[in-house]
């Protein structure tokens, strides 16, 4: 297949609510002592995808990166992070200095997508524009791709509180198809 690249928020995308695991977000793991800044704070807990990682997912074989709009946590944090999706976890950018396939700070997402494409393709990947998905639980971040060259979807859709994600996303919402798509 053409090559590709799955990019990912961090906060209750990789990312559940804070302690919340069992019948109300099964498959999240909550990782005791490790500080997670998010929305009010608590100790980690991955979404059943960020404790998963992407083997058996649609994003299996693609090129991996995360925009988020937070701090990713403390170092700690995004070690385990970029662990599980098997990126390194230094060289973290920010937006207009965009480095590596690792973005926070990043408030508006469909430049930090463009840089972190241009990123790899400087290292000879070959992505196209329409071979770029991008997985967030807000709807606002993924309405910002309509219109644009990127493909969007917006995960944690059956555990919603007001505006963002409860558990976060799971395995079956990483899916690879074109377009800007809502809960």
């Amino acid at each position: 297949r053409a090559p590709c690249l799955c990019l990912f928020d961090v906060d209750r995308t990789l990312t559940g609510k804070q302690g919340l695991t069992g019948d109300r977000c099964p498959g999240n793991q909550v990782l005791q002592g490790v500080w997670d800044d998010a929305y009010g704070g608590g100790d980690l807990t991955l979404s059943e995808f960020g404790e998963e990682g992407v083997r058996g997912t649609e994003c299996e074989g693609c090129l991996l990166g995360v925009v988020s709009h937070g701090t990713a946590g403390g170092n700690t944090m995004k070690d385990i992070v970029t662990h599980k999706l098997g990126l390194p976890s230094s060289g973290w950018s920010h937006p207009g200095a965009i480095r590596s396939p690792l973005v926070m700070g990043c408030a508006f997402k469909p430049p930090c997508v463009q840089g972190v494409l241009d990123w790899y393709n400087q290292q000879g990947a070959g992505v196209p524009p329409e071979s770029v998905y991008f997985f967030d639980d807000k709807r606002s971040n993924i309405e910002d791709f309509r219109g644009g060259p990127f493909n969007a979807r917006q995960i944690s859709c059956s555990s919603h509180e007001r505006e963002i994600g409860r558990c976060g996303a799971s395995p079956r919402e990483i899916r690879l198809e074109r377009g800007v798509y809502t809960c």
